[in-house]
């Protein structure tokens, strides 16, 4: 089966751009409160937010600006997914392509956050319960929306989704498992595996390795390590790399 084309993957990028303004109204958090809160705190509290909301996000049409944007979107969320937190894919498009969706949060330096001195890693990933064996090439797409705290005239702050963009989910995937498997990586009863500090000296010189070698992947499939071209420009469009 061949590969969803750069075609279709705009035609849904250009379904998708009314949610660039959208609020996240469940949330509101004062200004002046911040100081207290690192971004990376911030961070937690808003991809939760999208975990929860985005699923869902007819939701938000509560707002009257927000049914505006969503109107047209043609989003309606796969079958299984209702009490079934880590079911894949989240949506399905009038299109007929399934749509998986992954939110970025983006720091705003307007703000005034604790800032530490170096940044966390975000945590938006592709997990491995996303596989060759879930996916449709033909079909599947992964939609990433990249979320900002933005304050209004009353020094509340809200999540806005600042952009979006859509991606071949069959070529994240191979990225994925690729670097896994150039990195002397291997998948062991379906959990993807590293090798440990102490054997790198071993895999180096090309030493049989044996299952005490290898460790969890605990960074296997962020967004930031998948070397997908594309993916990669979009995250440091956002100053994730």
């Amino acid at each position: 089966m061949s590969d969803i084309t750069p075609a279709e993957l705009n035609d849904l990028e250009r379904a998708f751009r009314p949610l660039i303004g959208l609020k996240m109204s469940w949330l509101s958090i004062p200004g002046v409160a911040l100081v207290g809160f690192e971004p990376s705190q911030i961070a937690v509290i808003v991809n939760t937010l999208l975990d929860a909301i985005l699923p869902q996000i007819e939701h938000l049409a509560t707002d009257p600006t927000n049914a505006v944007k969503l109107r047209a979107i043609g989003l309606s969320k796969a079958p299984g997914v209702v009490g079934q937190r880590e079911a894949y894919p989240d949506y399905v498009h009038l299109s007929g392509k399934r749509v998986e969706l992954k939110g970025l949060f983006v720091d705003n330096p307007k703000l005034k956050l604790k800032r530490p001195p170096t940044r966390r890693e975000p945590s938006a990933r592709l997990k491995e319960n996303v596989t060759m064996d879930d996916i449709q090439p033909r079909n599947d797409a992964l939609l990433v929306a990249a979320a900002q705290l933005q304050q209004d005239e009353q020094g509340q702050c809200s999540p806005y989704i600042i952009d979006v963009g859509v991606f071949s989910m069959v070529k994240c995937v191979r990225a994925r498992d690729a670097r896994l498997a150039q990195a002397g990586g291997r998948w062991v009863d379906g959990v993807p595996k590293v090798v440990k500090k102490a054997s790198m000296q071993k895999f180096a010189a090309g030493r049989p390795l044996a299952k005490q070698d290898f460790e969890k992947d605990t960074n296997f499939g962020k967004l930031k390590r998948i070397p997908y071209p594309p993916l990669q420009e979009f995250m440091r469009k956002h100053g994730a790399i």
